[in-house]
């Protein structure tokens, strides 16, 4: 068994055959070089029209018949839609990695190997190079100086078809970690999942997920994270900031200085683009940036999520100095904006939280029509707790279709138990 060859789409690029892959939701290519490099995508299928998005990336495809040529460069990550939100193709660009001479778990080209879930420890380096397949997980236990990264492919299906459920990357109490390159296909659960650790960076990935659940990354518990350059195509959170227990104590511990920058991003119908919570037991989730994404697809949950920005506070954490700077949204179908106080099926802490001083700034909507925002603290309750108002909200440079919307009522917001809210 091994990735699924598309039957949908084939590719050349610079005029040579390049493989595609295929997933239950949308094909896949990786495509390793220097510069700039040609494209021809072949559709099995006929269409009327192509979208190739993100669409500020101004990228001009070329059609010919069922051909699409389009130059990219190794920075690009891109989702070819000729059928709308059926079927897509995805190409993710990068150099090529070199192995590094510190490898200790080397997975080479044109191999396939079942892993299970493999232990890290300290000082040890994955290396996946392109054209490399593994199927299972890795997880870390307190472990210093790990590493995993290259071109290749850690995929989830077989694993999935065995009924194990499991995190996919899951370092745990662990300091100075490195995650890139690498794409983490079909995974059965959440994805990249650091958790309780401090200076982490992950640089380069790709993630496409199809089941409830297969959050993108999620960072639990941590301080001193980096997340850049990464595309996510999943059916929940594609980044999700969270203090839980779930896989540890270690994960219900504060989350501070977290920056997540210059991604692409497309949520399926469960989820939240970019969500806070809904677990956040800790004193307190702070210093949070999120700036330069380009939210592709934000699909109608009918829940209660299915918004581009949530901050769900469900535990007893303060919330507070949150920032979301130039964000690119070009189809958002449900709510822009969710920030609630409020007791889920998701909480474990008796008492609710706080969240204050929230900016939203240059946010860039594109679409018909500009998505509701709901804004709503927690109302005392018949045990005697008091309200919690949120307070300090600030959007500045809300655009729809390049004009600025001011005002609560312009921007369809509904503001309740909350002070300080503006939209200027």
């Amino acid at each position: 068994m091994n990735l699924p060859i598309s039957k949908n789409y084939s590719l050349t690029v610079n005029g040579e055959p390049h493989e595609v892959y295929h997933t239950k939701v949308g094909d896949f290519a990786i495509a390793c070089f220097t510069g700039d490099a040609n494209f021809v995508v072949t559709a099995q299928n006929k269409f009327d029209n192509v979208v190739v998005r993100p669409l500020r990336s101004n990228h001009n495809a070329n059609i010919s018949g069922n051909k699409i040529s389009i130059n990219l460069s190794h920075t690009d990550r891109v989702s070819i839609e000729p059928y709308g939100l059926d079927n897509p193709l995805f190409i993710f660009c990068s150099e090529y990695i070199e192995k590094p001479k510190h490898a200790t778990h080397v997975f080479k080209r044109g191999t396939y190997t079942e892993i299970d879930i493999q232990e890290l420890k300290s000082d040890d380096c994955v290396y996946i190079e392109e054209g490399a397949v593994v199927v299972g997980g890795f997880v870390a236990n307190k472990a210093n100086n790990i590493e995993i990264t290259g071109n290749g492919v850690v995929w989830g299906l077989p694993m999935q078809e065995k009924g194990k459920k499991y995190r996919t990357i899951l370092p745990i109490e662990c300091e100075n970690v490195k995650i890139s390159g690498i794409s983490v296909i079909d995974a059965p659960s959440w994805n990249v999942v650091p958790t309780g650790c401090k200076n982490v960076t992950i640089y380069g990935v790709n993630i496409i997920g199809m089941l409830i659940s297969t959050d993108g990354f999620n960072v639990v518990g941590c301080e001193n994270v980096t997340v850049k350059h990464c595309f996510a195509y999943v059916n929940d959170d594609c980044v999700a900031i969270k203090a839980c227990h779930y896989n540890g104590y270690q994960g219900a511990r504060n989350v501070k200085n977290v920056t997540i920058s210059d991604c692409v991003f497309w949520k399926q119908k469960c989820g939240n683009a970019l969500e806070i919570g809904y677990e956040t037991s800790a004193e307190e989730i702070c210093d949070i940036l999120f700036e330069n994404i380009d939210i592709i697809h934000s699909e109608y949950e009918g829940w209660q999520s299915g918004s581009v920005f949530s901050i769900h506070n469900g535990d007893r954490a303060t919330v507070h100095h949150i920032t979301f700077k130039d964000i690119y949204i070009e189809d958002a179908q449900e709510k822009l904006i969710d920030i609630k106080i409020l007791s889920s099926k998701y909480s474990s802490d008796y008492h609710r939280g706080h969240v204050n001083n929230i900016t939203f700034d240059g946010i860039y909507v594109t679409g018909d029509i500009l998505p509701p925002s709901i804004i709503r603290g927690y109302e005392p309750d018949l045990y005697g707790c008091e309200p919690h108002i949120i307070d300090n909200i600030k959007v500045n440079n809300l655009f729809l279709n390049d004009k600025k919307v001011t005002g609560q009522m312009n921007a369809h917001a509904v503001v309740e138990l909350a002070s300080n809210v503006e939209f200027c």
